[in-house]
Parts: structure tokens; sequence; C-alpha cells
């Protein structure tokens, strides 16, 4: 007999007028079974700013316009097909990063790892029953196709078994089935799943029978997407808030093209790391210029700044607000070209007639897409420019702790700004005082692959790039790991042979 673990997923799906839990629908019992509340105590009701709070939350997390107001866009939210596990820290356990109480307590969380994960590599997993409504073919291909998803970008294997030990257990069942977690026909449950562990039960994988499974189909639940979400949580994931991500706790229906986001990825390797990266090809080394037959006139010593174009470093490198990149070193900044290939006419320029009262030699620059607004960093201090490149009023302003020093920075495709600094990075925001709770990480844990001591950052073209010295190394986003690495004359500044980034 199965020993009851960490119960972990349910989708239910309710309409309004019907029974929630086999009860009448109830605002504040959803709001405190996903975290949004604290459980009242006997004979006591919520308050409204306590409840106002909550909904404003959970319109936060949903992605909905918040107003606080149970309007009719956020019942329809509610009452959605979703996960069980709750979806934020319930406030009287929500402490910010910075230990300030008075901090925006109703952020929510990104990916969430609560801490349960496999002690070994080699995860096996059996199928101890199939439903009728699909080929035992396409079950296995439906399960086998998505536990590769999380194969391919954590060092873990999943291999199928006959054995009696194997690792998840996977069964299509309904009703009441052993495990203390009913499902409850048509409609309702969708599966569950439990967390890594040593009892017998933990990793287990059920599906609801009564459920119309199917297989590249928009019609009834696609058992494939629903598979990998689970076994999302089978390997040791809780839920995101960040859209599109696969462990957002709603379930979005069919998508032919479905693939883990970026913060699934970066979830998974938060616990077991990256899978190992290919070792970057070194750039080819240049032909040695023959030797001239008379004697060269010895070269006048140059200063930093008359620093040839083709060979400069980088200090930084970031977007700019008018859709261009520009790079900083000493105390000249570069514009590229449009196409995003050489350096414009009348660049360089001394950095400060492009960016006012800006430092020499600056750490580093990263453009806030979102808020339309221009960062450069330096020692101990930020500076914050308008889409207009003026200086905002009360900076340059200080970094505090940890954020002293950093050397690059870059902004991800969800708004995340990470920055770099010796063999670490971590997020950063203005109103960051210190790294939040987890971070800072090893920046082989972030980008698994690099090296420490990178010199520049940028996202560019839905893809990440990072500098050292006269090379860059292009990174895969995707499965996590470097693409290559090449001398970036050519496809950043347009000296030699120009090819494709």
């Amino acid at each position: 007999m199965k020993q009851p673990g960490k119960y972990l997923f349910i989708l239910v799906l309710c309409n309004v007028g019907e029974l929630y839990f086999g009860k009448k629908f109830d605002t504040d019992l959803y709001l405190e079974k996903f975290g949004y509340l604290d459980e009242k105590e006997p004979g006591k009701q919520h308050d409204e700013h306590s409840r106002k709070s909550a909904i404003e939350t959970f319109q936060e997390f949903a992605g909905l316009k918040v107003t606080g107001i149970l309007n009719e866009q956020t019942l329809k939210m509610m009452l959605a097909p979703r996960c069980g596990l709750p979806d934020v820290i319930k406030p009287s356990d929500r402490i910010p990063p910075s230990g300030n109480k008075k901090a925006n307590r109703r952020q929510p969380l990104q990916f969430n790892a609560p801490g349960y994960k496999w002690d070994k590599k080699q995860i096996t997993y059996k199928f101890t029953g199939y439903t009728r409504q699909l080929p035992v073919s396409s079950q296995k291909r439906a399960i086998r196709n998505a536990f590769n998803k999380w194969e391919a970008v954590v060092p873990l294997t999943f291999r199928e078994t006959t054995s009696s030990d194997a690792d998840i257990l996977i069964n299509w069942v309904y009703r009441s089935h052993g495990d203390g977690s009913s499902f409850d026909g048509l409609g309702g449950t969708l599966a569950h799943a439990f967390f890594p562990g040593n009892s017998d039960i933990s990793g287990d994988t059920h599906f609801d029978d009564e459920e119309v499974w199917t297989e590249r189909s928009k019609e009834g639940t696609n058992l494939e997407i629903v598979a990998a979400h689970e076994l999302g949580h089978a390997i040791g994931l809780g839920h995101s808030n960040v859209k599109g991500a696969l462990m957002l706790p709603f379930y979005g229906g069919y998508d032919p093209n479905y693939k883990l986001h970026y913060d699934d990825i970066r979830g998974a390797q938060s616990l077991y790391g990256g899978r190992p990266a290919p070792r970057p090809t070194a750039a080819p080394r240049p032909r040695p210029t023959p030797r001239p037959t008379s004697r060269p006139r010895p070269k006048p010593t140059r200063k930093p700044d008359d620093e040839d174009t083709c060979n400069i470093k980088f200090d930084d490198i970031a977007n700019g607000p008018d859709g261009r990149l520009y790079a900083f070193r000493y105390r000249k900044v570069y514009k590229f070209n449009s196409n995003g290939v050489g350096i414009e006419r009348k660049f360089p320029r001394n950095v400060r007639k492009v960016f006012p009262k800006a430092p020499n030699n600056i750490g580093a620059a990263v453009y806030d897409r979102y808020h339309r607004k221009f960062y450069i960093f330096k020692g101990s201090r930020y500076w914050r420019y308008s889409s207009n490149f003026q200086l905002d009023s009360g900076y340059p302003k200080r970094v505090l702790g940890w954020y002293r020093g950093i050397q690059a920075a870059l902004q991800e495709d969800n708004g995340e700004i990470r920055v770099l600094k010796g063999s670490q990075m971590s997020v950063w925001r203005e109103d960051f005082s210190q790294p939040p709770r987890g971070y800072p990480i090893s920046i082989s844990v972030g980008w698994p692959g690099l090296r420490s001591d990178l010199e520049a950052a940028v996202r560019y073209g839905r893809r990440s790039y990072f500098f050292k010295g006269g090379n860059y190394f292009r990174y895969n986003d995707y499965y996590r790991k470097v693409d290559y690495r090449k001398a970036k004359a050519g496809p950043w500044l347009g000296c030699g042979r120009v090819e494709p980034k």
C-alpha cells in the first residue's frame, strides 16, 4: 500500500453557480486555498481591505488589470482550469528579500522550486495502466515527448522500465484511487503529481480517466502538454507566474508548438544545473603577417582612447531607446549602424556628449525597454536616463552591497534585469538594496557553459551575447548552452570578413 506523499497538482474547472470542492463557490475559500488570504480564524471574517488586497494580488499574478474588484474577467479566471498548488506565499508568511515589511508584499514569485529533487541522475518510469481513449503507442509517445522537454535542459535521464521499483509510476485512474486525492469526473480534476522524495508515491503521476484525452487536437485535453506540466512537478518544480511558462498554474489548451519557457528552464536548472555545454570552438588564429623587407618606423605610443575600433574591447554594450546598439570603452561611446554591424559615422564620441554627466570607464549599461530607462553603472553609483538621453533628476544614486562594482548587465525578454560581477550574477531593480532570495548565483548556473569575469552582455535579436576581450559567445537560451565563440571584429564591428552574429 503506497503511503501518501506531498500532494502537488490538481486542475479544477467550475462554472458560475456550480459547486467548488462540493460547496457553493466561495471567493474567500479560493483566495485562501491559493495563498492570497490567510485562513480565517474560527468565527471571524476577512476584512474588506484584506480581501481587496488579495484580489489585487490574484489579478497581478494572473496578468489581469489590477483593480481590486471581483469583476467578470477576474471571476472567469478564478473558474478556469488550474492547478491546486498555491500561487503565492500566504500574506502572514511573506517577508520581502530586504526584510522591510513595508515593502510590496504582493509581488508574485517567478519559478518556484520548493526544494524537493531527485538525488540521482537516471530516473526510471513505469506505466501501471493506460486509458482506452488512445492507442498505447500514442500514450507512450506523449509521455516520452514530455520527458524529453526536461531531459534537454537538465542533466537527468528518464528511462522506461517494467521493474517494480521504478521511480515514477504513471497511470490513468478515476474517482478515489488510493492516494488520498480523489478525481471528480469529467470537467473537473485533470491530473495530479507528487514531488520527488523517498516515499513510495514520490514522483508518481496520475491522469483522470474520465477526461477526454487527445493528441494533436484542440478538442478535449492534450495529454502531452498536461504530462509535461505534471512531470515538471515530478522533478521538483512548483508554479511560475510568468506569462507563457509551462509551469503557470492555468492550463492553456493545445499548442502544437509548445515548449519550455526560459523561466521553466531556469527553475529546473536551479535544482539540477544545466546540460553540459560543448566546449566552445576557439576563434581561428589570424594568419601571420609577412615581415617587411625594410625596418618599419616605430609606432607612436597610443593612449587608451586611441584604441583601434576593430580591436576595441567593450566595457559594456547595450540596446538604446532609439533601437540602436551602444558600446562603451574608456571615455567613448560607439553607436552601431541600424543593422547592428559596424559603427555609425560621427562615432565614436565622448560619452558625455551622448549621456550627459556619465562617468568614464563605465562598469555596466542596460536599457529597460519596459520602463524606457537607460542605466549606466560604475562602482557604487548608477545613472538613469530617459528616452531622450536626458539624465533624470536626482541621479546618480548609490548602489549598495553586492551590487557595487557590477561588470555587465542585460535585460531578459520577461523584463528581468540581470547583472554580472566576477563569477556571479543576480537580478536587479532600483528598489533592491540587496539581491533577492536565492541570489546571487554562479554565472555557470544562470548560463551553463559560460566563464567568469565576462566584460559585456546584451540581449539582441532574441538571443543573448556575452563578450570577453576580442571574442563573444552566442548563447542558446532554449537549450541553455553556448552555441559558439567567435571573434567579434567581423560580426559586430564590420571589420574584415563580415558574417552573421
